[in-house]
Parts: C-alpha cells; sequence; structure tokens
C-alpha cells in the first residue's frame, strides 16, 4: 500500500509540471495543442489519477474490515502494470510538446468480474481456490466374494463337467465264493453358462479434456461397481433376463445339528460349521454381514459379561468361531450366515476379466462430441459340491432360542 501511495503522489507531481508545461506552451503560441490537450490528454490523465486514487480508498476499507486476507497477488500485478502505464504517458507528455497521445486506459476489471468494493465484498473474492487432484467418491467394498473362491480362465462360453449322482455303495466284507456286493451310480453332465455383467456412461470430449484425472476415475471406478453386482450373482444368483446360479441357491439349508434349546449367534454359527463337516469337508470360511458380526461381538450373559469366544477376543488378526476365520462382508445380506469349504463347493472362471473401452463410433456420437465408456466383464460359476455350503440366516435359526 505504501508503493501505491507513492506513485500516487509522484503522479500527482506529474500532473503539476504537465499543468506548467501547457502553460509555458500557451505563452508560445501552442494554444491550438495546449486547448487539446486540456480537452483530451490532461483530462483523461486527471480521470485516471481520480479513479486510481478511489480504488486505492476502496482497497484500504475493505482492508481493514477483512484483517488477515491478502488482495490477489493478480490484482495487484494488474494494477500496478496499470500505474506504469500512466508513469510512461506522463513521461511521453513530458518528451513531446505539444504531440497528440494515446492515453492508456485504467481498468477496474480483474480475473474474471468487475471488482466492486462494496460493503459486501471481501479480499477472498480474488483469491483463487486451491484445487486438490483426484475426484472424491464412496470407499469401494474391501473384499469380494471371488477372494474366497478358486478361479480359472476359459475361452468357451459354457463350462462342462460331470457330477456323480444316485451313488449306492455296495462294498463290504465277504466269504470265499460269496457274491460281492453291487456299486451302482449315475454321471451327469451339468453346465455353467457364461454369463456377461456390463454398464455403460456417455462423456463429451471436453469433460474427458476439461476434468483432470477423470479417465482414471472411470478407469477405476466403474470395473469395481461391476465387481459389487458380480458378488450379488456369486451369492445370490440372478433370474432376469437369464439364470445364473448363486451359492446359496444350490447349499444346504442350516439345521440345528446340535439340537440346543437355548442357543445364541455363536451356537448358530458352530452348529453351521458342523453341519459342513458332517458332509466330509472342512469349513474354511463364515461370512455374515457386517451388523451381525458386531452383534456377536455384544453377545452378554445372565451377569453382563460379554460372551466372546477366546479365539475371538484373543485370536489372530482374523477372529475365529471354531477355528474357521469370521468374515464380514456387505456382500452376504443382514441376518444370513454362509458357511462352507470355498476350495472344493465351486469355481468361479473369466472368460473375460473386468475391463473398461472407450467408443467414439457409438450410435451419433461423432457429430455429439460425446465419448462411449463401456465397462463389462464375463464369468462362470460351476458348484461343484453344494453340500459343501450351509446356507441360513439368524432370525429361522434362534426360533428356539434365546440371543
Amino acid at each position: 500500500m505504501n508503493n501505491i501511495e507513492t506513485k500516487l503522489n509522484e503522479l500527482g507531481e506529474q500532473i503539476d509540471a504537465k499543468i506548467d508545461h501547457a502553460l509555458e506552451a500557451q505563452k508560445s503560441n501552442l494554444n491550438g495543442q495546449l486547448d487539446s490537450l486540456k480537452s483530451t490528454e490532461l483530462k483523461a490523465l486527471t480521470d485516471n489519477y481520480n479513479s486510481l486514487q478511489e480504488q486505492v480508498d476502496k482497497i484500504e476499507t475493505a482492508t481493514k474490515r477483512n484483517a488477515g486476507e491478502t488482495v490477489s497477488k493478480n490484482w495487484m500485478q494488474n494494477l500496478i502494470g496499470q500505474i506504469k502505464g500512466i508513469e510512461s504517458f506522463a513521461e511521453t507528455v513530458r518528451s513531446h510538446k505539444g504531440a497528440t497521445f494515446q492515453v492508456p486506459a485504467f481498468s477496474t476489471k480483474v480475473l474474471t468480474g468487475e471488482l466492486d468494493y462494496t460493503d459486501s465484498t471481501t479480499a477472498s473474492n480474488v483469491v483463487a481456490p486451491d484445487y486438490q487432484p483426484g475426484i472424491v467418491f464412496d470407499p469401494d467394498r474391501p473384499a469380494h466374494v471371488r477372494d474366497f473362491l478358486p478361479t480359472g480362465v476359459t475361452t468357451s462360453d459354457t463350462i462342462r463337467y460331470i457330477e456323480e449322482a444316485n451313488y449306492s455303495d455296495g462294498s463290504g466284507f465277504r466269504n470265499t465264493g460269496s457274491t460281492m456286493g453291487e456299486t451302482t451310480f449315475d454321471l451327469e453332465a451339468k453346465d455353467a453358462q457364461v454369463r456377461n455383467i456390463s454398464t455403460y456412461v456417455r462423456l463429451t470430449n471436453e469433460m474427458l479434456d476439461d476434468v483432470p484425472g477423470l479417465t482414471s476415475y472411470l478407469s477405476a471406478r466403474l470395473p469395481k461397481k461391476i465387481r459389487v453386482k458380480e458378488d450379488d450373482a456369486l451369492l445370490y444368483g440372478v433370474d432376469t433376463p437369464f439364470t445364473f446360479t448363486g451359492i446359496t441357491e444350490s447349499a444346504s439349508a442350516y439345521s440345528d445339528a446340535l439340537a440346543d434349546s437355548n442357543v445364541n449367534r455363536y451356537d448358530v454359527l458352530i452348529s453351521a460349521v458342523a453341519q459342513v463337516r458332517d458332509g466330509e469337508y472342512m469349513a474354511n470360511a463364515i461370512m455374515v454381514h457386517p451388523d451381525d458380526y458386531y452383534n456377536l461381538l455384544l453377545i452378554k450373559d445372565a451377569y453382563g459379561a460379554y460372551q466372546m469366544p477366546d479365539q475371538f477376543r484373543f485370536g489372530s488378526e482374523v477372529p475365529r468361531i471354531a477355528g474357521v476365520p469370521l468374515v464380514a462382508n456387505t456382500a452376504v445380506s443382514t441376518g444370513d450366515f454362509l458357511v462352507g469349504d470355498f476350495a472344493l463347493g465351486a469355481q468361479l472362471f473369466d472368460r473375460q476379466q473386468s475391463s473398461i473401452r472407450f467408443f467414439e463410433q457409438d450410435q451419433d456420437n461423432a457429430i455429439r462430441g460425446v465419448i462411449t465408456v463401456v465397462a463389462n466383464e464375463r464369468i462362470a460359476l460351476p458348484i461343484y459340491r453344494p453340500t459343501a455350503f450351509v446356507y441360513g440366516d439368524f432370525t429361522s435359526a434362534l426360533a428356539n432360542g434365546s440371543a
């Protein structure tokens, strides 16, 4: 501000000098040129000086009213540049007697709008925002159902496997010369069809050019959303527009193998693990919704003491029930539980892993300046051994006991 006041004082001295020069010009019979100067250049210079003084007064008022705020550097540079322009004009007047000059215009417009230092204006109006990189969005699901299944790759549209059915075991001890027992079974061909999960979004070329990180955002965001739909299909299946059988649709229904008349949620899950073990499988995961996971932590006895098993309370990073890892995942519906031998029960095949592609020649994209972004994947899920899984819900399981 001191520099601006100094400039104003210098301009005042220059104007006085200009007036003196004009008087000398009048004495030298340059009346015509002096009249032109008074009516044009001198008037413009004086108006510019008054305008500058008015702006400085307003800046001082705004600065006092908004202590601690800084006037935009760009605005100050603009103001200083215009002061220098007026100085240059004054210097030209001093060195060219009686000539006609172009008076530099003093502009009060800064950045993209008109600066109007009224009572509602603050210095923060002209401070450029500090943009942070990237695009903010909700977090992705940390784990997916495919993470618990063995995976494979296929180049076909169908996964065909042979399943044993109606096995009748005739093996046994026999006396010499006696007839052996006959074993019979059927072999059935089962097919798991490859299905497509996809979505698309349309964007203008300008959006892709003008929004930093938009391409990277779409490349990460869309496939993650495809994976969420994949989770739903792997667990609960799809009925339309085609059939895709999910694990819970094939799994054995929960039955209270322990036959305890007073059960809680821990008892239910331990009973489900026992049911899987009865089928000669080894359960390697218990999947529940996060709400049910934390409800397990809240179970108390009649004296108000928490009933968490020792493995749950003091075990490894992954809590365990009956030695089986307990997994909290929002892919499971609230109130449901799924216990199983995921390593033997099913397998996920990728015909096309989740990907994203950009198309310019889609419909009328070219004439509209639009790009179609497509994300899709193709998968198949053969469920080899349905009895390797036990599926149920806590409400039904606790119907004969108390939580």
